[in-house]
């Protein structure tokens, strides 16, 4: 049995978070490599590796409700937004134009999350009664108000044009903006918001393969791939498809929480119909129902475009010379690259991984 490791004799042992030592190994690696990042990598990309892990903590959750639980959801970006200024209340400072409470981040972070599950929780009589097109349009829909609400309500986002401040970075009424001296080694303020995104992305991933290993993840794929047929062996529509909803909305609502804060504020236009969309198109480049499609997307939409600036920059060629904007350049390259997926690799960047993993672990007899 040592000889053969991906020889199962039990359904448990199969579907276990890690089912062999190599996948443990390989999992220790990656975390030790991870923390050591934080202490060699520049200001410039430990934002970068930050906000990464944050959008993978979104797209991990647009792709349970879309990826796991097939159904349309075009207004994730709202859900973000709602655990954004549900941080900035708990955890904001109070002024004459907005509302905070500077509760501590062990409460706020969670609580965000919470918040935007509720309001899931709220529309999904409506959302998980209807399917496809009907669903799209009513996620929408939702779009607009969401950004309505933003716009007006004032005494919790600040306003268009204005945005508020994030909640303030505070453990156990410890201040970490000024950074935190723990003997010999002072970790200074993105250091710290990396090691906690990097803390709760590990979490929260960990959470999505139990969630896919488990009754209620198998309840998901079965409404995925056969909704009438999922009802006829006694699934519930009604509740998994509301669960998976409240799960989507809690992990939109963590992740906007943190983000808010890596960034120091937020304003209502942020949280559009492009944003929601940004997320759709990690779900699809990473690979749409699976655990790890969402990280690659994520990290592959934060730190391609940082690489091409980086190419173009060091080009010394003018705008005039390159007729578009770096920036143009990057969103064309990033448009291309969805349109490719689509049409070459489906199941995107962890088809690609799921293809070179297997043939090297078939090497040589690769064929």
């Amino acid at each position: 049995m040592s000889n053969r490791p991906d020889l199962y004799t039990s359904y448990r042992k199969e579907s276990s978070i890690f089912p062999n030592n190599t996948q443990k190994f390989w999992f220790i690696v990656l975390l030790i490599s991870a923390i050591f990042v934080c202490f060699v990598a520049s200001d410039y990309w430990l934002i970068l590796l930050t906000n990464a892990l944050l959008v993978s903590i979104a797209a991990w959750g647009l792709n349970i409700v879309s990826g796991l639980a097939g159904q349309i959801n075009l207004a994730h970006g709202v859900f973000v937004g709602i655990g954004t200024y549900a941080s900035a209340v708990m955890g904001g400072v109070a002024t004459r134009s907005v509302i905070g409470y500077e509760l501590d981040l062990l409460l706020w972070l969670p609580l965000s999350g919470l918040i935007a599950a509720l309001v899931g929780v709220l529309i999904s009589p409506i959302a998980v009664r209807l399917k496809g097109l009907n669903l799209g349009l009513v996620t929408l829909a939702f779009v607009f108000i969401g950004s309505h609400f933003f716009s007006n309500m004032v005494f919790v986002t600040g306003g268009s044009g204005l945005g508020r401040k994030a909640a303030n970075l505070q453990i156990f009424g410890i201040d970490l903006n000024s950074g935190l001296e723990i003997g010999n080694l002072f970790l200074q303020k993105n250091q710290i918001l990396y090691f906690i995104s990097l803390l709760v992305a590990v979490l929260l991933g960990i959470g999505v393969k139990n969630l896919v290993r488990s009754k209620t993840g198998r309840a998901f794929a079965a409404i995925r791939d056969r909704d009438i047929a999922a009802e006829a062996l006694g699934i519930n529509l009604f509740r998994f498809k509301s669960v998976s909803l409240a799960i989507s909305c809690f992990y939109g609502g963590v992740a906007g929480a943190l983000l808010m804060t890596t960034f120091g504020g937020a304003e209502p236009g942020t949280f559009n119909l492009l944003y929601s969309i940004t997320f759709i198109a990690i779900v699809i480049i990473g690979g749409a129902g699976t655990v790890l499609g969402p990280l690659f997307g994520s990290f592959f939409f934060v730190l391609f475009p940082a690489l091409i600036q980086n190419v173009v920059l060091s080009s010394n060629l003018s705008e005039q010379e390159l007729i578009l904007s770096p920036q143009q350049i990057e969103r064309v390259i990033f448009g291309l690259f969805i349109i490719l997926f689509l049409i070459f690799e489906p199941r995107g960047l962890w088809g690609i991984w799921f293809r070179l993993r297997n043939y090297f672990k078939a090497w040589p007899f690769s064929y």
